[in-house]
């Protein structure tokens, strides 16, 4: 009798385990789809506060459909950022997405805290921006810690390099572990006050789960920036480099200050 009661309870064990793992799995698929599906509309920022700074920006990015996905999927944002002083700058961020319908992605409070200035006869800036993001539906919320740093060279060139670090929150289907990802750009500045460089995005995902090269999601590509009657904007195209992101990313960010 108690070799059968301990058998049924292996038995109901395994399957629990099992189903568990199944259920895990297939929120994990939902999940990477989702997220692999969103064309980017992040960029590079830099350190810099402007004082009395008001902006209002608008991106627009497409993940165009490849051999992998065959879907065209569309991303938009819009954000307004404001100046409290020469250190810290605040931005409330809306965000939808187009994949089959138009609808609410996720919302975003930004500070940024530009902690180190560059000296009159240096090249290096920095800054830490913390964000908190709800998303749409039961997906888990979000905030991240960005260290954000910036050298300005001779003759118009600029390097940035972004870290960031993330964890998920307020849902029992939250990861406990902290993502990691990188950020990186390299530009130069024209005499058409026009600037053109190059971008770098690495997603690799959570620490001790990095996996191998083609599980994270990598992105190169071109970008021009620049302003026209009264507007910057910025064109930019990204590559998918792993099987993990779309072959082809093109985004357009255009803002106006106030």
């Amino acid at each position: 009798m108690n070799y059968r009661n301990d058998h049924r309870m292996l038995v109901l064990k395994s399957i629990f385990r099992c189903s568990a793992a199944l259920s895990a799995l297939i929120f994990l698929q939902n999940t990477l789809f989702f997220h692999d599906a969103l064309a980017s509309v992040g960029g590079v920022h830099g350190p810099g506060v402007k004082p009395n700074d008001k902006t209002l920006e608008f991106r627009s990015s497409l993940a165009a459909a490849d051999e992998s996905t065959q879907q065209d999927v569309w991303t938009h944002r819009l954000h307004y950022q404001h100046s409290l002083n020469s250190q810290l700058r605040a931005r409330l961020v809306l965000q939808y997405r187009d994949l089959e319908s138009f609808e609410y992605d996720s919302l975003r409070a930004e500070l940024l805290y530009n902690f180190k200035k560059k000296d009159p006869n240096g090249r290096w800036s920095s800054a830490l921006r913390f964000d908190v993001r709800t998303n749409r539906g039961n997906r888990p919320e979000d905030y991240f810690v960005n260290w954000t740093n910036q050298w300005d060279f001779k003759d118009g060139w600029r390097a940035r390099g972004l870290v960031i670090l993330s964890r998920q929150f307020n849902s029992e289907q939250a990861s406990s572990k902290t993502a990691f990802g990188t950020r990186a750009s390299i530009s130069k500045s024209l005499d058409n006050s026009l600037r053109v460089g190059i971008d770098l995005f690495d997603t690799y995902g959570e620490f001790g789960e990095f996996g191998n090269f083609n599980d994270q999601r990598h992105l190169i590509g071109p970008k021009l920036v620049g302003k026209l009657a009264g507007f910057s904007f910025q064109a930019r195209y990204l590559a998918g480099v792993t099987s993990r992101t779309r072959d082809n990313n093109f985004s357009l960010f255009v803002s106006r200050s106030f």
